[in-house]
């Protein structure tokens, strides 16, 4: 069986599975917190119907704030710093002749990719 959150195999997954298996963690979260589901909520802002929902796998899209506050209660925020992974600029984006950023890179990529 894959493992869903195996950098080389998450991509094998849906949408749908992988918000499943982010909502089954945020209850072991809270549940490894020894807190209520009702504590949960006034602690992290987020409201009782939400964690409620999130935990029983019944949201299919959880909010970006929503998943923030939910993991600086639990104090592993930092696991969000990954989230959107720092990148190098294209080079496509940057015209040679005058120094400047380009605003679109697709006619240069399409070119290049050919």
């Amino acid at each position: 069986m894959k493992v869903l959150f195996d950098r080389y195999t998450i991509y094998d997954f849906s949408d749908e599975a992988i918000v499943s298996e982010i909502c089954r963690k945020v209850r072991t979260l809270r549940r490894s917190c020894c807190v209520t589901q009702q504590e949960f909520a006034t602690r992290s802002g987020v409201s009782i119907a939400s964690v409620k929902r999130i935990e029983s796998g019944a949201m299919t899209d959880i909010n970006v704030v929503t998943l923030i506050k939910i993991m600086r209660t639990c104090g592993v925020l930092e696991g969000f710093a990954d989230l959107v992974p720092d990148v190098p600029e294209s080079p496509f984006l940057i015209d040679w002749k005058s120094g400047t950023r380009k605003k679109n890179c697709k006619s240069e990529y399409k070119k290049a990719s050919l």
